[in-house]
């Protein structure tokens, strides 16, 4: 039996490719009844069988649903007749500031602002049901309530009419869509909106958090407790007089512990016995309440004692309460006092060089708990550093007296926290390799050769996560042959010398911590491609994944960021992507590659912090002016990523190769995704790098900073194929190496000025001078001839006249001219390091350097034709940069190669 034709049966397979587990089948142009089982908080998690969807694809005519995934949520808003909902997200935008464009699903058109919002959200948290409460006409979807309709569905407009309206797709740029949008595609809720919506969400309790009701007993029974005999009828035997200081007793001990008021106390006791058949009177009740009130309270005080920093909770409040000493009439005295409205449990504490760092979970007064908030000792010793810090968690310290005899109020907390016997461990301020464990530190356990260590009394810096530095997981469920084979597979999705070298610097930047105490500096991976190479998606996003990373795309942000990105992992990159200008964080980028220290503000917000740029750096762009500075250039390992158009799959070569991508990303679409590889990756990188690592020396083959980059890459690479089981690896990645060039003294004149004026102004031959953009009147700077002395047949080579080069680069190049590098006494001076390369005057003429008369288009009035004189680059370098520009050896033409002059340069040429 074929499937029918409805929206369902046309729909739901598209859904589920593009990562739509919950697709639901629904009546005829209707949106209820849904399918019983996979909506709501009682079915979390549950989503409809393979057998199911078929089945429902044989009905005809049906409509479909789906139910969001957890980090998925909906803003549905109603916005026709008389229901405004448009108008209370506007109003909601205007307290939490505006929501990004997204698809959107409506049966409306593109006009109507109803319609289905979809937003990426955190999983696991809570949602209210309505933005505004019952009578809101905006509703928020969420895995746990309701699902949306959706494309194609028909459904009527209303009970007495056949009118139909057909749900459809818009893009986030308003277009109607011509697919289904991937589960992954929607942008993330802004921070604020989540904030507000959760903060909406309290007044609406979860179903399942309603407590339920108790059975009211018939009599007192002795072995109850004492809130249970409270609840029997007021005609109980036992009930009143004989239960009475049982119910006071208890709610004193109960109350006094968990800082209820008295009077909450007083009201339940005296209405327990009022409602009794024969009731003591009130005062009788009082009196016996606030004896055992007295009593608990004693017990409390009991406890403030030195050791826990005389600070106990809160009677009444939330919070801690102390002891304050005062000289009273009588003499010394003491009273308690608030000392704050919030309470810390400590989880970890770690001491080292003298420092203290303790390690707490905060609970504000709205019940609201910050954990794995770091607690340094420096906060403890300033009063006014510690009430910052409590600020920053909207919290307060009352207690301010420095000069109390008990102790100022950071020495009273610190007691406390040791009181509460927190465990020994050492909190670093990053992922990645710790020296001092000698292991892979992550949020899953200190990482080793012989695996996860779950229980080491090292752990990172929960605000790293927190605050989003860092999105990684590592997981350990998989085998290593498994990872060994879902690593191969992904090395084959793109071409097999970039994945091999690419790869190779990953697995090495695993190691980076290790590798350090082997070379100065840890190489900038630039990945040159044009849109469309799959240089962050397909192989790259995947093979990202797979060493930890969950986070979808790299980001260029302000040099702050960066910054701070750079401070949280030494093991896993930091991707700058698609950077159009990165000369703001270059400095930052070139520091990093040698671990350099900066400054940044604390977790309390007031300090100021010395952190290391730790991680390695991976930066994708499709051009890039990196290259030509040389200090950079130095510091840089550069690929180009071909277009990945035409490769087809190794399963079925009759398929793109995308389809095999895909197909990888869809069995593992969950949060974690390709990370539940990741921790076991780690561990076989670590095992092969324990005899890889000592190859360094051996596999460097020579001083200096280049032969480094290419030694960290060989390193990499063997410790990428004995992860892999694949020596080709190996063989790619040292037949790569080879063809790099070493620049070695090379600098701006060479990387930078001379090939610039090259693509600018052609190869001439003999100087010329044309009065029009891009010559701005100059002598050519730079010729390309063979030297007189070797005869017309030679080599062309080039010469450079410094001074017309830099008059020409000021023009050029204007305000982006570096004064450091790029006027004329700099690139003197750069020429004179170059080696072989003699002076203006130095040397031997026409062997060394020459001298021609210009040809002009300018008039000279009289003026004898100029003569400058022109430098010969040292041989090498000429041939690297003919190479690399495409012209060709010496000619008799005025241009070398493919870079001839213009028509009107060639015309002005010949008429003077």
């Amino acid at each position: 039996m074929a499937p029918s034709k409805g929206p369902f049966a046309q729909s739901f397979a598209q859904y589920r490719d593009a990562g739509w587990l919950g697709t639901l089948r629904l009546p005829k142009h209707a949106k209820i009844p849904v399918p019983t089982g996979f909506t709501g908080e009682k079915h979390s998690g549950v989503w409809p069988e393979d057998s199911r969807l078929h089945g429902w694809s044989h009905e005809s005519s049906t409509n479909i649903g789906l139910r969001l995934p957890e980090n998925v949520i909906a803003i549905d808003i109603d916005h026709y007749g008389d229901k405004k909902g448009a108008d209370e997200v506007a109003k909601a935008e205007a307290e939490w500031g505006p929501l990004p464009a997204t698809w959107r699903g409506t049966k409306r058109g593109a006009d109507n602002p109803s319609g289905k919002l979809l937003f990426q959200v955190p999983p696991g948290l809570r949602w209210p049901s309505h933005l505004n409460g019952d009578g809101s006409h905006v509703d928020i979807i969420h895995h746990e309530y309701r699902f949306i309709v959706a494309w194609p569905s028909v459904v009527s407009v209303d009970d007495a009419s056949k009118a139909t309206m057909t749900e459809k797709w818009y893009t986030p740029s308003g277009v109607e869509a011509d697919r289904v949008p991937r589960v992954d595609e929607f942008p993330e809720l802004p921070q604020p909106w989540i904030d507000g919506l959760q903060q909406r969400a309290k007044d609406q309790p979860k179903t399942k958090n309603l407590p339920d009701v108790p059975s009211i007993p018939h009599d007192v029974d002795p072995e109850k407790p004492w809130y249970i005999n409270a609840l029997v009828k007021p005609s109980a035997t036992g009930r009143g007089n004989g239960n009475s200081l049982s119910v006071a007793g208890g709610a004193a001990e109960m109350f006094v512990r968990s800082g209820v008021p008295f009077e909450v106390a007083m009201a339940l006791v005296l209405n327990y016995e009022r409602a009794s058949d024969n009731p003591q009177p009130d005062q009788v009740v009082a009196d016996q309440l606030q004896r055992m009130w007295a009593k608990e309270s004693e017990k409390q005080e009991s406890g403030m004692t030195e050791r826990t920093g005389y600070l106990q909770p809160r009677r009444g409040h939330f919070g801690y309460e102390t002891r304050r000493d005062y000289m009273g009439k009588r003499g010394p005295e003491s009273e308690i006092v608030p000392f704050s409205d919030f309470q810390v449990q400590a989880t970890s504490v770690s001491s080292a060089d003298g420092r203290t760092v303790w390690t707490v979970d905060l609970i504000r007064d709205d019940g609201k708990t910050f954990r794995d908030v770091e607690l340094p000792a420096e906060v403890l010793n300033s009063t006014a550093t510690l009430s910052g810090w409590a600020m920053g968690y909207q919290c307060s310290l009352i207690f301010s007296d420095d000069r109390a005899q008990r102790g100022k109020p950071g020495v009273r907390l610190m007691k406390l926290l040791r009181s509460q016997n927190p465990v020994e461990c050492r909190v670093i301020s990053h992922l990645g390799w710790d020296d001092t464990a000698k292991a892979f530190i992550t949020y899953e356990g200190a990482i080793t050769r012989n695996g996860v260590n779950r229980k080491a009394g090292v752990r990172p810096a929960k605000h790293l996560a927190v605050s989003k530095l860092v999105d990684h997981f590592y997981g350990f469920d998989k085998t290593e042959e498994e990872t060994r084979e879902v690593l191969r597979e992904v090395l084959t999705f793109h071409d097999e010398e970039f994945t091999s070298v690419f790869t190779s610097w990953l697995a090495a930047g695993v190691v980076k911590g290790q590798l350090m105490q082997r070379t100065s500096m840890f190489p900038i991976f630039l990945v040159q491609a044009a849109s469309e190479s799959g240089k962050t998606t397909g192989f790259a996003q995947l093979i990202k994944q797979l060493f930890g990373n969950r986070a979808k795309e790299g980001s260029i942000g302000t040099r702050a960021s960066i910054r701070d990105s750079l401070t949280a992992h030494r093991g896993a990159p930091v991707h700058v992507d698609d950077a159009d200008d990165i000369e703001h964080v270059k400095e930052v980028l070139r520091q990093a590659t040698a671990e350099g220290a900066v400054d940044k503000k604390g977790e309390d917000r007031t300090s100021t912090v010395r952190s290391k740029l730790l991680a390695p750096v991976w930066i994708s762009m499709e051009g890039s002016s990196l290259l030509d500075d040389k200090a950079m250039n130095d510091r840089i390992v550069s690929a180009s990523l071909p277009n990945p158009k035409g490769r087809m799959s190794l399963h079925d070569p009759t398929k793109p190769q995308w389809d095999d991508i895909v197909d990888l990303r869809n069995r593992y679409s969950g949060e974690h995704g390709l990370t539940i590889y990741a921790g076991t990756l780690v561990q076989m990188i670590l095992k092969a790098a324990e005899e890889r690592l000592s190859e360094f020396t051996k596999l460097r083959k020579s001083s200096g900073r280049h032969h480094d980059k290419m030694a960290i890459l060989r390193v990499g690479a063997r410790i990428l194929s004995d992860v892999t089981d694949d020596p080709s690896h190996v063989e790619r990645v040292d037949a790569w190496v080879s063809s790099q060039v070493d620049t070695g003294n090379e600098n701006a004149l060479t990387m930078k000025l001379i090939p610039a004026a090259l693509m600018a102004l052609g190869a001439p031959a003999l100087p010329i001078r044309i009065n029009q953009t891009p010559h701005y009147g100059v002598v050519s700077p730079v010729l390309v001839a063979p030297a007189p002395s070797e005869g017309v047949d030679a080599p062309s080579r080039v010469w450079v006249n410094v001074g017309n080069l830099a008059a020409w680069w000021e023009r050029y190049a204007g305000n982006k001219l570096d004064p450091r590098t790029e006027t004329k006494s700099a690139l003197a001076e750069q020429a004179k390091r170059l080696p072989e390369m003699k002076g203006e005057s130095s040397g031997d003429r026409n062997v060394d350097w020459i001298q021609a008369y210009v040809t002009s288009t300018v008039a000279e009035n009289g003026k004898s034709r100029p003569r400058p004189r022109y430098q010969r680059l040292p041989d090498a370098i000429s041939a690297r940069l003919l190479d690399e520009l495409g012209i060709g050896e010496g000619t008799d033409e005025k241009v070398s190669g493919g870079n001839k002059l213009n028509p009107a340069q060639s015309t002005a040429v010949e008429r003077a």
